[in-house]
């Protein structure tokens, strides 16, 4: 019940924004404008390079993650996040499509152009997806690194203490050494909340600051105007909201149960295949017929004429408003990356393995560089399969959706969860802890009689940790 409140109130306070919005539109532009032209009047390379970085800091959260899903235990949020922020894209893309608004360099000739976006700017997308990517870094990918550090140091004070027990060879106890140790434990664990609390104040500050300076970079850019900007905050800020408190925790349990060991319910999974097409399908018939919509019913030919204009001149480009590359028609196409979760989707049935959280922190420290390089190519690898689909272009959007955008994405996602497992599995250099972990019985030097999997993943521990 307090999900559906929250809901239900998050829904509310996004409602009335939007309504907001429509009742300022005006009043808000020419607040950008004049911010804007303000802002241009002087451009020193430093600013502009400061705000060109500001306005790129959103490629560094999907590095985090990458990593997070290679490199670390935390590997069924690194591909919640990322799924997140593919739900956040594909959504900005629809906003784009139904508020169809040019952005500020298309419309005001005094407004000067230092990027060169060529679709359209409401709600701005840098600003949307910044926030969502921004603060689901600490409630998904953190934790982890939290809980890495937490553990590292319980191991290295235990560490200590085995040290000179072996030194002495016995333990001798007595009400001084316990007060002294205590002590000393208590020292350690009070500078330990003091550092972590630090960080997370430095971590709080970092996050503001970079939502609030891309959406400024944006405006100084002549890429968005300020009621584009906020319109993108808080479509970011429902969106991640609303995952947080009402999706997070019993989407992550679900799966969780799909994928655990100890029970098998890989018949519960045969309905995901159809349901995540069915999903894609839905989105790109939304997308298509808001591509007509905006073809065919919302425009003045004259001023798409002068969108146009500007677009080539800032570009050096000849495109007219039927190129995939601009306008509706990009964020048409754009609308296609949902794919990518279909392809995550797929793959994950098809690859039918388990996955246990704190396993493959475990055993990764123990193997070789050169062992993680295997498993680092065995991902990358793939993926030249798709660079083919880089250099299809064509002059229809609808191909160019149907031949380049949907292979890519879709083969992506599928390459993450489906294929990456499969080659773990055919080259042997799975790790316990994997996503869709799966052991196979010709890795047992004896045929064990029981069929559960969980059985098989203590008795591959084992067999791992006598090879290791």
């Amino acid at each position: 019940m307090n999900k559906i409140i929250l809901s239900i109130v998050f829904t509310t306070l996004l409602i009335a924004y939007i309504v907001i919005d429509i009742a300022f539109n005006d009043e808000l532009w020419d607040i950008s404008k004049s911010f804007a032209i303000s802002m241009q009047k002087t451009i020193p390379l430093f600013e502009q390079l400061f705000y060109e970085f500001f306005s790129d800091i959103v490629i560094i959260p999907p590095i985090a993650a990458f990593y997070c899903f290679v490199y670390d235990d935390n590997k069924l949020n690194a591909l919640l996040y990322l799924s997140v922020v593919i739900t956040s894209v594909t959504t900005n893309e629809i906003l784009k499509n139904i508020y169809h608004q040019a952005r500020p360099y298309m419309i005001e000739p005094e407004i000067r152009s230092l990027k060169c976006n060529s679709d359209y700017g409401k709600p701005s997308g840098h600003s949307q997806n910044s926030i969502v990517m921004l603060m689901l870094m600490p409630v998904l990918l953190f934790p982890s690194i939290r809980q890495l550090r937490r553990h590292r140091i319980q191991v290295e004070f235990q560490d200590n203490n085995e040290k000179k027990e072996q030194q002495t060879g016995y333990t001798i106890y007595s009400e001084k050494n316990s007060e002294l140790g205590n002590s000393q434990y208590q020292v350690n664990t009070n500078l330990q909340s003091k550092c972590k609390i630090a960080m997370k104040v430095i971590l709080i500050i970092f996050i503001f600051l970079s939502i609030v300076l891309t959406g400024i970079s944006r405006i100084f850019l002549g890429v968005h105007s300020l009621g584009q900007v906020l319109l993108g905050w808080v479509w970011g800020l429902y969106i991640t909201l609303m995952y947080i408190f009402v999706i997070h925790a019993s989407l992550r349990e679900y799966i969780l149960n799909l994928v655990n060991p100890r029970r098998s319910r890989l018949e519960e999974m045969n309905h995901i295949i159809p349901m995540a097409f069915f999903l894609l399908i839905i989105l790109l018939g939304l997308a298509l017929g808001l591509l007509k919509l905006n073809s065919l019913y919302y425009y003045d030919q004259n001023d798409m004429s002068k969108w146009v204009a500007r677009i080539n001149e800032c570009n050096s480009t000849h495109y007219t408003k039927e190129s995939p590359q601009i306008l509706y028609n990009s964020c048409f196409q754009f609308t296609g990356v949902g794919a990518l979760i279909t392809g995550l989707l797929v793959g994950a049935v098809l690859a039918q393995g388990s996955y246990e959280e704190g396993l493959f922190n475990k055993w990764k420290k123990k193997l070789s560089t050169e062992y993680h390089l295997k498993r680092f190519f065995l991902l990358i690898i793939p993926f030249v399969i798709l660079i083919p689909f880089l250099f299809i272009s064509s002059n229809s959007v609808v191909l160019q959706l149907i031949c380049k955008i949907l292979p890519l994405c879709f083969g992506a996602g599928f390459i993450v969860n489906g294929a990456f497992p499969y080659l773990l599995r055919r080259f042997n250099l799975q790790i316990p802890g994997d996503f869709l972990f799966f052991c196979q019985r010709k890795q047992f030097v004896e045929e064990q009689s029981q069929d559960s999997l969980y059985q098989q993943i203590k008795e591959y521990n084992d067999q791992y940790q006598i090879k290791l």
